[in-house]
């Protein structure tokens, strides 16, 4: 006897309740209109803000901070040699020694206004991947990675004298100092795609893995010059494939195929950094970044 209504009592009852709102709403706003035509003051309705739950499916993608954290500081990007060359660097340990472990003491050349920051914790890094334009080789930028950590101890002359006080690896005369970034970066940005075609690639990847997967950090050769920013969702593909003509000769170019999507967490000026969302399959540097559909900000999710 249900079979008309979803085939079962809970299909009759779901559809009588639609239309029994239905018949109650033209109800009222025949009411409305009855009051109108009498002269009578109109029944005042007040709206209340309500939150929406959206499943999972239309759920729009976000990072989680644990996820991208530690690396914020693991990592930094010097845009320009210029930039890396006015950054204070390490002159040498105490009495001359090259090799400085934690716990010993070391001079720096900071610059004139290093006094004025003396009590902000520093970072020590080392100059590592150089990243150049595949197309034109223009330097794109000079990644940074930490090697320890290190506070301000006095002046001496015209050098300052830090402590080592946290050593991943031995620090070395040449190695750069900036201040810790203790929020470096909202995570709470809105998703979202480009406003116009981007087309770029992987450069690298900072942990020097060879294969990328989801999860994994990737440096781009976009940046805010293409209006990348940090919430910016991009398409990974695979890179063309040049191959041979067998009848006609000439090389022809095969499309790659879609292999993931990728959310920026952290742009400059000519890279960002972004996380890779969703992998179809393995990924590799080199590999394609471009524009998606507009639907992929609720067709994937980060889980």
């Amino acid at each position: 006897m249900w079979a008309g209504y979803g085939g079962s009592a809970a299909g009759w009852w779901r559809s009588g309740m639609r239309v029994g709102l239905g018949l109650a709403l033209v109800a009222i706003v025949g009411s409305v209109y009855a009051a109108e035509e009498r002269g009578e003051p109109r029944e005042v309705v007040h709206l209340s803000p309500r939150v929406r739950e959206l499943p999972p499916s239309e759920a729009v993608p976000t990072i989680e901070r644990q996820t991208v954290a530690p690396f914020l500081n693991e990592y930094r990007l010097i845009d320009s040699r210029a930039t890396l060359d006015d950054t204070p660097y390490v002159v040498a340990g105490e009495e001359g020694h090259q090799l400085i472990g934690s716990g010993d003491r070391f001079y720096v050349r900071a610059g004139e206004d290093a006094a004025r920051s003396r009590d902000v914790r520093r970072v020590i890094y080392r100059p590592g991947t150089i990243y150049h334009d595949p197309d034109s080789d223009a330097l794109l930028g000079i990644e940074l990675r930490a090697v320890g950590e290190a506070r301000w101890v006095k002046r001496e002359g015209d050098l300052d004298v830090f402590e080592v006080r946290k050593a991943r690896q031995e620090i070395r005369p040449g190695d750069r100092l900036l201040p810790y970034r203790e929020e470096p970066l909202s995570l709470t940005f809105s998703p979202h795609v480009p406003d116009h075609a981007v087309d770029g690639e992987i450069l690298g990847v900072p942990e020097g893995v060879s294969y990328v997967g989801r999860h994994t950090i990737v440096a781009l050769d976009l940046g805010r010059r293409n209006d990348v920013t940090p919430g910016t969702v991009l398409a990974l593909d695979a890179s063309s494939v040049q191959v041979s003509d067998p009848l006609e000769g000439g090389t022809l170019h095969l499309a790659g195929e879609p292999g993931g999507m990728a959310m920026v967490f952290e742009s400059f000026e000519r890279v960002s950094y972004a996380l890779v969302m969703k992998a179809s399959r393995p990924l590799e540097v080199g590999d394609g970044v471009s524009t998606p559909e507009r639907s992929v900000l609720t067709s994937f999710e980060a889980r």
